[in-house]
């Protein structure tokens, strides 16, 4: 009996290890950045929300005190927007990652598929 078969299914799993092992680390990369903004987005909250109770211990008129708060607002608004422009470019930029990862993935499962492993070999006569 000839391990063929066996040794086919060994470079499909190996192929198949490397393959997984390569997405999983386009993943933590993705995962990352898009932590670390994630992460400074709620830092810039905190920071907002701090000026925002320092506003209300300052003794000032009404008026002066609803322009700060809606500086404020803008302020933290602007940094939204600007953190989900970076999130969104980091996504786009991941696309290629993805890309080259899946079509390496198609060409090497189309190369085993033709490989002379794949092949069943023919019994001597």
């Amino acid at each position: 009996m000839e391990n063929n078969h066996f040794d086919q299914f060994n470079m499909f799993g190996g192929a198949a290890t490397d393959s997984v092992k390569e997405l999983e680390s386009i993943n933590a990369k993705v995962i990352g950045q898009l932590t670390q903004k994630n992460v400074e987005l709620f830092n810039t909250a905190i920071e907002i929300n701090n000026k925002f109770v320092a506003l209300l211990g300052n003794n000032k008129d009404l008026q002066s005190l609803m322009t700060e708060q809606v500086q404020l607002t803008s302020e933290y608004t602007g940094k939204v927007i600007s953190a989900m422009q970076d999130a969104a470019q980091i996504v786009v930029e991941s696309k290629d990652d993805y890309q080259a990862w899946f079509e390496g993935s198609v060409k090497n499962a189309t190369d085993f598929g033709h490989s002379p492993a794949a092949a069943p070999k023919k019994k001597a006569a």
